[in-house]
């Protein structure tokens, strides 16, 4: 039986872009703070791993209860909770461009 659009959770995302020096720990917050991991995710390329840094953009997330700030007027909720999505960025100045890319156009 499928489930009716009014009965799914909805979920409102914001997108953060961990961003810093090479070495300064952006790999292990995001990794700290994730109870989801894309297969991109921590560092999982063989050549990251062999050189000891970020190549590509990883994501990973988390999700908490929507917090009653964002409820509307009347109280009620638009969404049922809210996900982080953490964009795990490279931190070596030569990868700029990867990161840029994965940046939205908005």
């Amino acid at each position: 039986m499928s489930e009716s659009a009014d009965s799914r959770k909805k979920t409102l995302n914001f997108n953060v872009g961990v961003l810093g020096h090479v070495d300064s720990g952006k790999t292990s917050l995001a990794r700290s703070l994730s109870s989801t991991a894309s297969t991109a995710a921590f560092d999982k390329n063989p050549q990251s791993r062999e050189r000891g840094i970020t190549l590509d953009l990883g994501f990973s997330s988390f999700t908490v209860e929507l917090p009653d700030h964002l409820r509307d007027s009347e109280g009620q909720k638009q969404y049922d909770n809210l996900q982080f999505t953490l964009v795990d960025c490279p931190g070596h100045a030569s990868l700029i461009r990867t990161i840029i890319g994965g940046a939205p156009n908005h």
